[in-house]
């Protein structure tokens, strides 16, 4: 049974230039209802949610993002910079695999 809608996921974090940790949290579907991760291709128009693949394993989210370059939906306690980050995105000055 996949976690609570925006409970973050500590697997994997990625810090700010504000030196806030941003990590991969769950959105509920409000078509399926299904609680899931969201990570998007380059150059897609990433930020629609057409344009974006829902992952129900963290495992999966991490070989998108670090394997593919995939961007992924990330928050922090501070819900301002709740969004769509890459690890090589310019706001992004180091991750949990750097």
């Amino acid at each position: 049974m996949p976690k609570a809608t925006n409970e973050i996921d500590p697997s994997f974090w990625f810090e700010h230039t504000s030196g806030q940790r941003l990590y991969p949290y769950r959105l509920r579907n409000r078509d399926t209802g299904q609680a899931t991760f969201r990570v998007a291709r380059p150059g897609t128009g990433a930020n629609r949610k057409e344009h974006q693949v829902e992952l129900a394993d963290v495992d999966e989210v991490f070989r998108h993002v670090f394997g593919l370059g995939w961007s992924v939906r990330l928050r922090g306690h501070d819900p301002k910079f709740n969004g769509l980050y890459n690890a090589t995105g310019y706001s992004i000055v180091r991750t949990s695999e750097s």
